[in-house]
């Protein structure tokens, strides 16, 4: 009854969008949770219906806001409890976003790369990209897409979110994405999304399908830290070369680093790395990444101990490493932060503007491993 209320004011043309209202049907959704279930069908298309009609003239940025959050708590809401139903939802939206796409609503292309985002990231482990998301993954890769400022953080996670559900897949398009991560990294405003896109590769792709380009990688890198070494740029650098090691061994990232020049995997740990983390502690998932990075650097880099000067950077990156896992500052114990639904500041946002709803924690690179970070790397530099 509710609903049957509300919509028939969002349906009313008289009553022009009334962002009121379609923040009581997103409020609404949210809370009815497993309630959901008899009427999705029904709400889903009312919501389509209504996104149809406002892209043809989008004229009030809040309402047009709110209905995508509403499509947003719907997919969470339907989704978690059972994965299998993104099938549903990529049946009923591929169309109207594939429309809004072609028609290049510059308003809404954010948005809907959210949403293809969070409906990807629940598809069923092993279900694959699916033909529908399959035939659109080549044109997210045209530069003009990239162009959009507001584009770049939801274009970014949809590319990750593609990783993740289709690696083999798409070891075809790496050099593509590749292009992608040159475009983002070269720009300091995006840079953060560049890497974001170059640790889902590391995490997701085989290792034969990237590592033969990791020089190529490493050399765009290492020119932007001689030109840009920034506090922010350094830090990006320094937790990818934790996850990098913490997937594939020391001898990995120091094989890669010293073809660029003898010895450049030392001297970057030396000059860079180290003086980063006395400096300032990384928090959550960073900081077990580093810890377990650090880790097998000791561990796995006898080498060090050869002579003083080894011994000396040996005993640096141990003190680093404690010093992250004893941090309180680290939060360990709470990898992710986790918004309030409730006490949530939801709304439009002129630069880009994040669907709540759509929302998702960051993904753990070491989910089933060392959950006790201090205890882990005494175990390993013990031997035991």
């Amino acid at each position: 009854i509710l609903f049957t209320g509300l919509f028939s004011i969002v349906e009313n043309v008289e009553l022009n969008e009334n962002e009121y209202v379609m923040k009581c049907i997103m409020r609404a959704l949210n809370v009815a949770k497993d309630d959901l279930m008899d009427v999705v069908g029904v709400v889903l298309e009312k919501l389509t219906a209504a996104l149809a009609q406002v892209a043809k003239n989008p004229k009030n940025p809040q309402y047009n806001h709110f209905l995508f959050e509403s499509i947003a708590v719907l997919i969470r809401s339907v989704c978690t409890k059972d994965a299998a139903h993104t099938a549903a939802f990529e049946q009923f939206l591929f169309p109207p976003f594939q429309t809004v796409l072609q028609m290049e609503v510059v308003e809404f292309t954010p948005y809907v790369f959210q949403l293809l985002a969070q409906i990807l990231e629940f598809r069923p482990e092993g279900a694959g990209l699916g033909e529908a998301y399959t035939s659109l993954f080549a044109p997210l890769l045209t530069p003009t897409l990239w162009e959009r400022k507001g584009n770049i953080p939801a274009l970014s996670r949809l590319l990750i979110a593609y990783l993740s559900k289709g690696p083999n897949e798409l070891v075809l398009h790496l050099l593509g994405i590749l292009g992608v991560f040159q475009k983002l990294v070269s720009s300091k405003a995006n840079e953060q999304y560049a890497f974001e896109l170059l640790r889902g590769i590391v995490m997701y792709l085989p290792q034969e399908a990237f590592m033969p380009r990791m020089k190529d990688i490493l050399q765009i890198l290492m020119m932007k830290l001689q030109q840009s070494k920034t506090p922010k740029f350094v830090g990006l650098l320094t937790h990818f070369f934790a996850l990098l090691i913490g997937k594939f061994g020391s001898q990995a990232y120091l094989d890669q680093l010293n073809q660029l020049q003898p010895g450049m995997g030392l001297m970057i740990l030396v000059q860079v790395w180290i003086p980063r983390l006395q400096a300032a502690s990384p928090t959550r998932l960073e900081a077990k990444t580093q810890v377990i990075g650090l880790t097998k650097l000791l561990c796995e880099t006898p080498a060090l101990l050869a002579d003083a000067n080894g011994q000396q950077i040996w005993s640096q990156i141990l003190a680093c490493a404690v010093k992250i896992a004893c941090s309180p500052e680290s939060h360990l114990n709470s990898l992710s932060v986790q918004d309030n639904d409730d006490d949530a500041e939801i709304g439009y946002d002129a630069t880009f503007s994040v669907l709540h709803f759509a929302t998702r924690p960051a993904r753990d690179p070491f989910l089933e491993r060392w959950s006790n970070q201090w205890a882990s790397v005494a175990h390993l530099i013990l031997g035991k």
